[in-house]
């Protein structure tokens, strides 16, 4: 007898296992093959194919609609440790969640999702180019700050 459900299981032993809700959503990606189909070996031998591929696929979609509501500041720190758990640049990865999302989706939902990694990507690459700005107007080697004003 089992004491949980495929989605239970997978949620807590899998999905819990990985840090950040877009890493989440990136990893149940890889997982759909392009046809229609969510390839997890020990989840199909413990449960069965059709509860595994329930179980995924409502994950996914949970996933999905945890992303689209959560704001770009929270997101723009998960993409830091998604990218640091995946040896990736931040625009790698922003590129593979462009190719993680469940389907079928709905137009709306697709266009939420790509305005999202849209906007992440502007934000990742402002940010870059001001700590690239910042970088390149460091003091010389003992020369000191000038006072803040009004001291």
């Amino acid at each position: 007898m089992r004491l949980k459900s495929a989605l239970e299981d997978f949620e807590k032993n899998t999905l819990g296992a990985v840090p950040g809700v877009l890493s989440r959503l990136a990893y149940v990606g890889k997982l759909h093959d392009g046809k229609g189909t969510y390839e997890h070996w020990g989840l199909v031998k413990v449960y069965g194919s059709d509860a595994a591929q329930g179980a995924i696929r409502t994950s996914h979609r949970v996933l999905l609609s945890e992303v689209l509501r959560k704001p770009l500041a929270v997101l723009l720190e998960d993409v830091k440790v998604a990218c640091s758990n995946e040896h990736l640049t931040e625009q790698e990865f922003l590129a593979l969640l462009r190719h993680s999302p469940p389907k079928p989706l709905s137009p709306a939902a697709m266009a939420h999702l790509r305005s999202v990694l849209t906007a992440l990507s502007a934000l990742v690459e402002t940010r870059d180019v001001a700590n690239l700005r910042g970088a390149s107007q460091l003091r010389q080697p003992g020369q000191e700050p000038p006072p803040p004003a009004g001291t």
